[in-house]
């Protein structure tokens, strides 16, 4: 994915992240209201059916208008137009606010017209059915002459408690909510960090499996003239010399040239170049190549191209590639005499598959499901006889996922290994 794709998302992540939050806290806001509103209504109703029983208990009649007012958020005063006995107002403010559901602290206070002072108790809290008030001692605060000259007023100073206490299920799952986003925003900035190093590795390794092309050709050239100059072919010892340094600058070309091909393939640029081809020949080219290397070390190596439909468009070099890999890991883990079998089948008419088969080590269970990952090697203890740098495989996986092909491994260990790909005909 393009850096400018890979921007793109993560912007819109962002606003996606912004819009969440913001839809969360007006969510909130919204509901804060809504309980406030049904708080005050709750009150209201308390305070009334309170006044209407003080008013019973005085036999007088509540005045028409301004029966209660609202002076602030917190605080409600109530005209009563009649004398006010704390005991009875205490009673019926507990009863009446349990009523409506609202079972907290609150603070009352009677005025006193005589004096102009307002007696105010500190805190009368709400309790369960049969206790009575707890009602702690009061204190008197001056006010200003009211043409009012009976009536109550009723304060809760932890309302805002009460409200969060009730919204505590939607505050709690709008907590986890922001921590979800929190995490994955976190997650968005780690998997860019491990991206920017994955670039920064990939194109040192670019640039250090290139630097080894240039000294890796002048010793291959270096290695024929050795190698076929009269004199060296005359003498045995130093023939086998020039030989091993032939073969070793061939195996690391090999493992460089492998590199390349994984770092193409993982960037952005990558492309198959795809043309039909006949796989019973290409495979047939492919085996001649094996046949006689195997057959001089006592190995066998059978070709059993039984598909009668074997016409694919693929990538030939990929292709040729991955098919070369697969046999190669066949050799690499023969027992001491290489057995190797390569088929090929028409499961159906629009499907063919490709089979190599050997006779060697097999693979443990607990490791053929990450055979195919990138780096990985089955672990062999302290031997070290099979080299490699566990990035063939991967590099066959890839290729036959960029081709749609499907990918198979059946192997019991001890025994041997069959590796299946199966491929769609072209038509």
């Amino acid at each position: 994915m393009s850096s400018f794709k890979i921007k793109i998302l993560v912007s819109l992540g962002f606003l996606i992240i912004m819009g969440v939050f913001i839809t969360q806290g007006l969510y909130i806001y919204k509901n804060y209201n809504k309980e406030e509103a049904e708080f005050h209504r709750g009150v209201t109703i308390a305070l009334r059916n309170t006044a209407n029983e003080i008013a019973k208990y005085n036999e007088v009649k509540l005045p028409e208008k301004d029966l209660i007012k609202r002076d602030s958020s917190h605080v409600y005063e109530v005209n009563v137009n009649s004398p006010i006995d704390q005991t009875i107002l205490v009673y019926y403010l507990e009863t009446e606010l349990d009523k409506q559901g609202i079972n907290t602290v609150f603070e009352y206070g009677i005025y006193d017209c005589n004096t102009n002072e307002l007696i105010i108790s500190e805190c009368c809290i709400s309790t369960k059915e049969n206790e009575a008030p707890l009602v702690k001692k009061v204190k008197k605060v001056k006010r200003a002459k009211k043409k009012l000259s009976y009536y109550f007023v009723v304060r809760f100073p932890e309302k805002e408690s009460m409200i969060f206490k009730e919204m505590k299920p939607m505050v709690f799952s709008s907590g986890l909510v922001f921590i979800a986003c929190l995490i994955f925003t976190l997650a968005i900035f780690v998997i860019l960090r491990q991206k920017r190093y994955s670039e920064l590795m990939r194109d040192f390794i670019n640039n250090m499996t290139h630097e080894f092309k240039t000294p890796i050709s002048s010793i291959k050239i270096a290695s024929d003239v050795i190698y076929h100059h009269p004199l060296i072919e005359e003498d045995k010892r130093l023939s086998q010399y020039a030989k091993i340094i032939k073969d070793q600058n061939q195996r690391l070309n090999d493992q460089v040239e492998k590199v390349l091909q994984i770092a193409k393939m993982e960037s952005s640029t990558f492309q198959l170049k795809k043309e039909t081809i006949a796989v019973n020949d290409l495979i047939r080219q492919i085996g001649s190549q094996y046949s006689f290397r195997l057959g001089d070390e006592g190995g066998s190596f059978e070709i059993h191209l039984d598909a009668k439909l074997d016409k694919l468009k693929v990538d030939k070099f990929h292709f040729t590639n991955i098919i070369s890999n697969l046999i190669d890991n066949a050799v690499k883990y023969s027992k001491k005499i290489p057995e190797i079998s390569i088929f090929t089948r028409n499961k159906d008419q629009n499907l063919l598959e490709i089979e190599i088969q050997d006779k060697g080590v097999g693979i443990p269970p607990d490791d053929q499901d990450k055979l195919f990952e990138k780096f990985y090697r089955v672990s062999t203890g302290d031997v070290h006889n099979v080299k490699g740098f566990g990035i063939g495989l991967y590099y066959v996986k890839r290729i036959c996922e960029a081709h749609g092909f499907e990918l198979n491994l059946h192997s019991i260990y001890g025994e041997g290994t069959s590796v299946f790909i199966t491929c769609k005909i072209e038509s």
